[in-house]
């Protein structure tokens, strides 16, 4: 059985149960930098795909990963964007459900380009990025300071990535080497 991608709202109950217990556990703490969770703002709007595009990737019938992204119109470009994995085990699984995030947004979406940010005292999403850009498509950009504070209090700097239409396609184009199946 493969990953399938679905919007966040068809999953809504469940996923704000998830959200919710995941504030419980400290590695998430990038994750809430704003300090908050409301999910009647944060999922139940996310339908409208003209503003969001949260969805999450279910393996086996569960809820594994929860994608936030924030369309900037018209520019057609996603320029915020903030993941939560809620399987800490499956690295590659990550990779694959955010292939197939990428894949709806430029293919289905007509995105041009995808920009986050992720705080560099985030070690484990940080080497997980630098390997997606590495060895799937996208680039370091650079390194914003100061600009992220977790709900524990940290400051950090963050890397800001970015993939371009242009570069998923040349993924795409020579067969998606190096890259799991999507299916």
């Amino acid at each position: 059985m493969g990953i399938e991608l679905i919007p966040a709202a068809f999953v809504a109950q469940e996923l704000t149960q998830k959200i919710i217990l995941a504030t419980h556990d400290l590695e998430n703490e990038w994750f809430f930098y704003d300090g908050a969770f409301n999910s009647s703002v944060n999922i139940e709007s996310s339908i409208n795909t003209w503003a969001n595009e949260n969805h999450v990737a279910v393996y086996n019938k569960e809820i594994m990963f929860y994608f936030e992204g924030q369309w900037t119109r018209p520019l057609d470009i996603i320029s915020a964007f903030r993941t939560i994995n809620f399987s800490k085990r499956h690295s590659q699984l990550f990779i694959r459900a955010l292939l197939k995030y990428l894949e709806y947004l430029f293919i289905h979406r007509g995105c041009k380009a995808f920009n986050w940010t992720v705080a560099i005292q985030n070690e484990s999403a940080k080497r997980q990025y630098d390997k997606i850009v590495t060895e799937y498509c996208g680039r370091v950009v650079g390194i914003r300071h100061y600009s992220q504070k977790s709900y524990t209090g940290k400051i950090s700097d963050s890397c800001l990535y970015e993939v371009t239409k242009e570069d998923f396609f040349e993924l795409k184009n020579r067969g998606f080497a190096k890259r799991p199946q999507l299916s």
